[in-house]
């Protein structure tokens, strides 16, 4: 589905209408914001998978009424809403943080080329789900990714130390 760039109040209400048990994501950006460039794409890419969600972006400098709504503060910031409903909301260029969001509120997996389960070589159906693992992956790295700095330094140490002892 296309991002609709939002310019009124009413256009946003009117959308909003018509899609009641629908989610909606909107991005709200600014064109001097570094962080809503690099998350952009991202954005654009969910908006490709996830077919079932409306994805609007809102520019927070010409179309402020929008932005005070929502009571938008950083950008980018997204903000999920069900019907007229705001149900979550993620700040900044997280794009772990941004995935996940629309994947649980959206209630449908992604849109792909392949459906189904797939099969091996034999005949028999694939055993391995990759919406498992791709979860168990972005859990993981979100996990490594909010560690304490001096965690991470102390990991990368202890790493060395045994890659050395290792190699001697």
């Amino acid at each position: 589905m296309s991002i609709t760039h939002l310019v009124s109040v009413s256009e946003l209400d009117n959308i909003l209408a018509k899609s009641k048990d629908k989610l909606s994501v909107i991005d709200f950006h600014a064109t001097w914001c570094g962080p809503c460039h690099a998350i952009a794409p991202t954005f654009e890419t969910l908006s490709k998978r996830y077919k079932n969600v409306n994805f609007l972006k809102c520019d927070v400098d010409s179309a402020k009424d929008i932005a005070s709504r929502y009571a938008v503060t950083a950008m980018p910031t997204f903000i999920f809403l069900k019907g007229g409903v705001k149900v979550d909301q993620v700040k900044g260029a997280n794009k772990a943080a941004l995935e996940e969001a629309v994947r649980r509120h959206s209630g449908n997996t992604p849109s792909s080329a392949f459906s189904g389960k797939g099969q091996t070589l034999g005949g028999t159906p694939a055993s391995v789900d990759m919406t498992d693992i791709k979860g168990t992956v972005n859990q993981a790295t979100t996990k490594v990714t909010n560690l304490d700095p001096q965690v991470k330094v102390l990991l990368g140490l202890a790493g060395a130390y045994l890659l050395f002892w290792y190699l001697s």
